[in-house]
Formats: structure tokens, sequence, C-alpha cells
């Protein structure tokens, strides 16, 4: 199979190519390390139709002449897949990257969508990315992601990239770096960098949605909420939820880095009846997940037990922001607080205390109060 380079684009390509990357390809696809050849080349050889099969690597980009090496690579990969040469440039290109991908089936004939539902397209792709990578930074399963984001997934956020667009049915491709890691975090003690660690995570929790739709034919939130600890959460479903809400519905698929491959592609189809599923595990999820680091303000209630019988449980009566009004929030303090709380109630001072909101039942509640203060009239808003 010849070699032909005619576009601009294609040659900027193979330019741009790690070594690195390259040489994991190889591995990937049975080519074996014969060590150096040369001062800047690197032997692999395959066994083929009782042939063997060599290729010389640049082991260095800055070489003067690694464009025309590399070159020879691609032509000698492409004679050895039998697949036309560009293909294989197209994965070569794609081995720093796990790619995620996010179809929608209601393209014309041309490829084309409407522009709203490109628009949103982009931003709920986005969205699955951020709940997976917020699912990896964190220590413990949540159902629904409020507060700061961890600077880890910020860091990876600016790390990933658009890929070009598919138009069979009109395909976002997201590329995940797979040997991204934060600054902060080294990765001597993972089998695997942050970026990989995220698609992986990611890939498991669509398996897991897979499942669990399968078994969600009457009450499909005992099947949900079995499955937070891989990484399902409310931004995950509502994400997936709005893509599938359409009358061809959404498939989302994760193949690997060809440098550097775990497992077989992940894929999972969507329609508008799973949409609805969604949406309800969403809504669920998203309103018993307390909210970190919440600051009220407000009066305490009267107390009416007698100091020595007081347990700590209260209710405070503050405004909350959304023009949510002024809303009543029960609160249980610890031995420490119980005291100067008590005392703000039979005084009527304005208070203040940082929790975690919640709901237990039908109640707002402050879980985990602390930092409680009384609030001097001067301060108060």
């Amino acid at each position: 199979m010849g070699l032909t380079m005619p576009y601009r684009y294609e040659a900027k390509s193979i330019a741009a190519l790690s070594p690195t990357h390259v040489a994991g390809y190889l591995r990937s696809r049975g080519w074996k390390d014969e060590g150096r050849f040369g001062p800047y080349g690197q032997l692999y050889t395959i066994e083929q139709g009782g042939r063997t099969e060599t290729v010389v690597l640049p082991r260095l980009a800055t070489i003067g002449d690694f464009p025309r090496r590399m070159t020879e690579v691609l032509g000698a990969l492409s004679k050895a897949e039998d697949r036309d040469a560009s293909a294989v440039l197209f994965d070569l290109t794609l081995a720093p990257f796990d790619v995620i991908r996010v179809r929608s089936k209601d393209a014309d004939d041309y490829g084309s969508i409407r522009f709203d539902a490109g628009l949103q397209l982009h931003e709920e792709a986005k969205r699955l990315v951020v709940s997976a990578a917020l699912a990896e930074a964190s220590e413990v399963p949540r159902r629904a992601w409020k507060g700061r984001r961890p600077d880890s997934v910020s860091q990876y956020l600016e790390r990933i990239r658009l890929g070009q667009t598919e138009n069979a049915s009109f395909s976002l491709t997201v590329l995940s770096p797979y040997s991204f890691d934060p600054a902060e975090q080294a990765s001597l003690f993972q089998d695997n960098a942050f970026g990989r660690r995220v698609t992986l995570k990611f890939g498991a929790a669509l398996a897991a949605i897979q499942d669990a739709l399968a078994e969600s034919v009457a009450d499909p939130l005992p099947a949900f909420e079995s499955i937070v600890d891989v990484g399902v959460s409310a931004d995950m479903c509502q994400a997936l939820a709005k893509l599938a809400d359409s009358d061809a519905g959404v498939d989302v698929s994760i193949s690997w880095s060809p440098a550097k491959p775990v497992q077989e592609p992940i894929h999972l189809g969507l329609t508008r009846q799973d949409a609805a599923v969604l949406q309800e595990v969403a809504h669920s999820f998203s309103r018993r997940e307390p909210e970190p680091d919440f600051v009220i303000e407000g009066l305490v209630e009267e107390i009416k037990e007698k100091p020595e019988r007081f347990d700590g449980s209260v209710v405070i009566q503050a405004p909350l922001p959304n023009q949510l009004g002024v809303r009543k929030i029960r609160v249980r303090f610890d031995q420490r607080y119980r005291d100067i709380v008590y005392d703000a109630a039979r005084n009527k001072k304005w208070v203040r205390v940082i929790g975690d909101l919640g709901r237990d039942g039908k109640s707002l509640t402050l879980f985990d109060p602390r930092d409680f203060s009384i609030v001097e009239p001067d301060d108060q808003d």
C-alpha cells in the first residue's frame, strides 16, 4: 500500500508526533523493542506471514530529519496493518489520549444538527467529564457534586481537548490525556495517572448505568443508589438525561489510547425513555446530597427545655439565597456549643453557623454544624 500525504495538515501532524507515544502504539500492536539502532533510532520488529518486519523509530523529535523518519515509520505501519496511511496517522495522533465520544443521532443526511442542540451537546459533554473527574478526585462517593471543585479537577479540565467532529450522526470527540497528573499529585504509587483514572471511573459508571437501567422496571432508585460508589451522580445522570431527551437518543462511548489500551471500548446507548428515568434519579440524588460548607444566619427559635435537659437540637429561621425566603432549618449542636446556643435563643440573638445543608426526610437540616458565632447588630446585612 503506497504512502501518499497530499495535505499540509498531515505533514504537520507527522512532525508533531511524540516518539514516546508512537513507541507505546507499536508495543500495543505486538511490535518488539530490539533496542537502540544507531545514535538516534530505536529498532522494532514484528513477525508477519513468516517474515520479520522492521521499523526504526526516531528517538528524539529534535533531530533534523525527524519528519522524514517518522513518515517512514508511518509507511511501515500502513503496510503492516494493511490500512490507509491517513487512518494510521489519525490513530497515532490520538495516542496520547483516551477518547470520549458523545454521538447525537439527530443529525441530518449532511451530518449537521440544530445550533442549539450542538451547543447543548458540548455543554453536557463537559458536565459528564467534570462529574467523572470529581468522582475520581473525591475520597468519598457523593450523590451530587456541590461546592468548590478540587484543584486537581480544574487542572485536568485545562488539559482535555476537543477533537474533530465526526459526521456519522454528529459525534463530539473529547480527548482526555491518559498520562496527566495534577501538579500536587505523584503517580509513583498509582498504577495509572489521574487522567487515565478519570476515564476508567467514567467507563465503570457508564457500565453500571446500563445495568441499573435494565433493572429499573418499577423503581429505579434502589438500583442507582447501589452504584453511587462507582462514580454515578446526579450530575452525570442529569447530563445523560438531557443528551438522550430527543427522538433518536444519544450514544456515549470511551475508547482507550492506542498507546496504552486497558480493555475493550465501552459504549452506552440511551433513548428518550431512559432520559425520563435518569432525570428522576438526578432529581432524587440532588435533593438528598447535602451542600457542603453552607453558611446560614438567622434566629434560633424558642427552646422549651430547661438548660439541663437541652440536647442541642434547635430550629434556626434563616433566609436562604435564590429567592427561597426564610426557611426553618434543623440543627443539632454538640456539647461545646449548647450553652451559647441556649443563650442566643433566650435573648433572641442573631447567629451564624457553617455546615452541610441537606434534607432529613422532609426537613431541611444542617449537618455537622461548626464555626458557630453570635452576629453583632453592626455585622448584620
